[in-house]
């Protein structure tokens, strides 16, 4: 802050430099000048300076003032610098354009009321043609240069606030993601928590075992069910105000989507290779995000083209790629473009990695994920 005052002032001080010399040009007794102008001009110059930063409109007064008062054949080269200068910093620096136009009309009108009594209107004719061309064309200059850095700078504050808004968007959405883990994560463990209960309430009714032995099942089934209990209260936090229910079976096979997506019109072709192993829960739901995000992605921003989904196994990771063609029919309207934000954050989460772009044959998908 020190810093850019001391740049100001020392700018100030150039401009009453330069200013106060085309006076001092102009003013030498042995050229027609006046020695009293300059002590007169010089000082009302640096306070027109002075107030520039303030008032730029008084300091444009003060310099119009003084020049009026000089004698004609010295008024272009003693002052005309100085509205040419004032008028400039008077439209940049001005807020609203009324107060300085509220003071060229009354320059005008009080140089036609001057005229008229002098009965010489030739010389009003001169003071418009002067104020125009030496006080309103900086001025118009000015009021060009500053709204031309509020545009700049509001343009810059509009992109500050989308990027903003898109980081919003984006860790929304990863939220979301997570949301939708946590719900995967629920339906799973939940499914498996209900098969303990239900072999726990079949040993608790087995006629065979001792009645020390029923209890300890009871418990065991009590707790099984206690625990599905909290993990719905938990998982129903992170669940989405009035989310629909799922459309698809849960643990649907990236070749019943594909057979799902070819029945509702999309030209989509599969290569599966075999797996080894059986993919871990995490691997399998996202596998299956990535071909259902990729499918809708397709049919909504390509319609008509050809779509290929492709598994490929490699012991350590599997790769699924999903490339669509370029589009034959017109795509429906923009999205939020956080559906591959939402995917990266599941690939991310399973130990994966995504990649995702336009390229050669249109626009392709890929993701790893470990296979452990």
């Amino acid at each position: 802050m020190r810093r850019e005052n001391t740049r100001e002032r020392l700018t100030d001080l150039a401009l009453w430099v330069v200013l106060g010399s085309c006076v001092l040009l102009r003013s030498d007794p042995n050229d027609g000048g006046s020695w009293w102008w300059v002590g007169t001009g010089v000082p009302l110059l640096g306070i027109a300076v002075l107030l520039c930063r303030s008032w730029p409109l008084a300091s444009l007064v003060v310099a119009v003032t003084l020049s009026a008062w000089q004698t004609p054949e010295l008024f272009t080269a003693s002052y005309a610098p100085a509205m040419a200068a004032f008028g400039y910093l008077s439209g940049r620096r001005t807020a609203t354009a009324r107060p300085a136009l509220a003071a060229f009309g009354s320059v005008a009108l009080g140089g036609l009321v001057l005229a008229l009594v002098l009965e010489d209107l030739w010389t009003w004719f001169a003071l418009l043609i002067t104020l125009l061309l030496v006080v309103v064309v900086p001025w118009l200059f000015g009021r060009y240069v500053r709204q031309y850095a509020q545009l700049v700078s509001t343009g810059w504050r509009l992109a500050e606030h989308m990027e903003r808004e898109r980081e919003t968007a984006a860790d929304r959405e990863r939220l979301r993601e997570r949301s939708r883990i946590a719900g995967d994560m629920h339906d799973s463990l939940g499914h498996d928590l209900s098969l303990i209960a239900v072999r726990a309430a079949a040993l608790e009714v087995d006629a065979s075992l001792g009645a020390h032995r029923q209890q300890a099942a009871r418990e065991l089934r009590q707790a099984a069910a206690d625990a599905t209990a909290r993990l719905r209260d938990i998982v129903g936090v992170l669940r989405e105000d009035g989310a629909p229910a799922p459309t698809s079976p849960n643990g649907e096979s990236p070749a019943a989507l594909v057979e799902r997506a070819r029945e509702a019109g999309i030209d989509v072709t599969l290569h599966e290779d075999a797996a080894q192993t059986p993919l871990p829960p995490m691997t399998t739901r996202a596998v299956h995000r990535v071909v259902q995000e990729s499918l809708t992605n397709a049919a909504k921003h390509a319609p008509g083209a050809p779509v290929r989904v492709s598994l490929a196994y490699d012991g350590t990771a599997v790769t699924v790629t999903v490339t669509n063609g370029p589009a034959t029919g017109a795509p429906s309207s923009a999205s939020g473009g956080t559906g591959l934000v939402g995917l990266d954050e599941r690939v991310r989460l399973a130990g994966g990695t995504l990649a995702h772009g336009p390229d050669a044959d249109g626009f392709t998908v890929t993701a790893r994920l470990p296979l452990s």
